[in-house]
Order: C-alpha cells, then structure tokens, then sequence
C-alpha cells in the first residue's frame, strides 16, 4: 500500500511517500509554479508515486466537510473531487495545525529548544506555527483540537495574523525601513546578527507583539503543559539573544503563573510528516 502525505502551505508545499511504515525523502514544491493544488499534487503523484491511491494532507484552512479554502492565498481543494479527479480510493484533508499538534508527542529532545525548561509538561498544551499566516491549536488530554485564532480581529478590524505572521514579519521591516527596498525574513535576521539597528528594532516590535499572542493563547486554556512555536520567519539565535522567554511573562497579574508554563521553539522544520506518518496508521487503507 502506498500512500501520498502532504503538508500543503500558502508558499511552499512538502510531499513524501508513506510505503510499509517507511517515508521516503520529503520533497518541497513552490506553489507560485502551480495555477492550482490539484495540479501540484497531480505532478507529484505522477512523478514519484504513480501507484499510490491513497493521499493525506495537511491543509492551510478551516476544513469542513471535505472541503478547504487556503486562508491565505485564493486556492480551493474538495477531497471528494479530487479523489475523483485522481482516481484515488482514498482522499482526507485536515487542517496543518491539527496534523503538526498530532506531530508533537513525537519530537525528540534535540528537535527543542528550551526557553523555559520545564518542571514538568502535564496540562494542556498550545502550538503556533507563524508562517505566511498565524496557524494554532490545543492540545488537551492528547486530543488535538484546531483554532482560527490568527484571524480573530483587531481593534483596527484586521486579522492578528496581519502583523504576527511572516507576511507581517517582512511587511514591519519595510514600514519601520521607509524608503529601503523590500528584503527576506531571512536576509533580516543575517543582518540582525551583524547588529544592525534597523533589523534590531523589527524583531524587537515582532517578538514583543510575538509573545502577546502566546501569553493570551496560554492563559486561554492555562497551558501547563507548555507552549509550543515554530516558524520559519522565527530565528533560535534572535530568540535566545533577545531574551524572549523574558518577554512571555510580561503580564500585570498572571506573571507568576506564566513563568511555571514552558515555553519551547520547536527547531525541526519538517516535523508535521511525523503526525501524517501517524495518523495514516489509524485509517484502514488496504
């Protein structure tokens, strides 16, 4: 049996072949070089997996009923057309938090990193992934449950999202920068690491906002078992060298339960492969 596992994002998407328990090498896609997901999983199947009929995916958007829009780029995917489409016997979409929240029971020591070391990691749990958008969930008794949390509102009316996301990372940089031509996430934190005030200053505004939304997701669901982030626009040296774990606890009144919650970036870029490895054992696909 031979099964196709995605996790589909708003800029890149990442593709691997799940065959006798074994993954193969995880394979990265532009989604600029597709007019359309069907198209990029088409290719994929095609090129590497031709007699696989069955496919999971994690998906950038609220799922429902099979059916998902990409919260943040104008793509559509119906899990029953596709399998159609496809041919496929088999076709399940979830959404990527609720996939990489699976994925977190499964991380090793050397995929963490401690900000703040935990006394223990019993209690619910909270995941943010910030990457072209701000993507969330919870993790209660080992149930994964999504959230929209990146699109809940401002006084101002935008999504959080807006500013806490890798979009909103880069589109900082330009407003604090002014006249400066537009620059990567990446290009930011090489410069921030050579001290440069401008960068500085981005991260500074980013990471303070940053740790605003943890603290208030945390206290949502008073996450004793630690909270979890990731990102690529999120860099480990800035985070340590910034002192961010200092930032999480800033709060008139609940600083003293904040400083008992860890607080952990995952590093592993990769790791929402281990819950689709995971979660294709549980359907009976033969």
């Amino acid at each position: 049996m031979t099964i196709v596992v995605a996790d589909l994002g708003a800029t890149n998407a990442r593709f691997a072949v799940l065959k006798k328990g074994r993954l193969s090498d995880i394979y990265q896609y532009a989604c600029d070089d597709f007019n359309n997901p069907k198209h990029m999983i088409q290719s994929f199947i095609h090129l590497y997996a031709p007699e696989a009929k069955y496919f999971l995916a994690g998906v950038p958007g609220p799922v429902l009923d099979g059916k998902v829009k990409w919260t943040n780029r104008s793509w559509k995917l119906e899990a029953k057309k596709l399998k159609s489409d496809l041919k496929l016997k088999e076709v399940v979409l979830m959404n990527d938090l609720q996939v990489q929240g699976v994925a977190l029971a499964y991380l090793k020591k050397t995929d963490l990193v401690y900000l703040r070391h935990p006394k223990s990691t019993k209690g619910p749990k909270v995941l943010v992934n910030v990457g072209t958008g701000l993507g969330s969930c919870y993790i209660i008794d080992n149930n994964v449950f999504s959230s929209e949390y990146g699109q809940t509102l401002s006084k101002e009316g935008c999504t959080l999202e807006t500013d806490i996301s890798g979009t909103g990372f880069k589109r900082l940089y330009q407003k604090l920068a002014k006249n400066k031509a537009p620059i990567s996430a990446v290009k930011i934190a090489e410069q921030y690491l050579k001290k440069d005030a401008l960068s500085k200053k981005t991260y500074t505004i980013f990471y303070n906002d940053l740790a605003q939304v943890l603290i208030n997701m945390a206290l949502t669901i008073k996450a004793t078992g630690g909270v979890y982030f990731c990102g690529g626009v999120l860099d480990e040296k800035t985070l340590k060298q910034m002192k961010f774990a200092d930032s999480f606890i800033v709060h008139p009144k609940m600083n003293s339960l904040l400083k008992k919650i860890p607080l952990i970036f995952i590093r592993r870029k990769d790791f929402a492969f281990l819950g689709l490895k995971k979660l294709a054992k549980k359907y009976d696909w033969s």
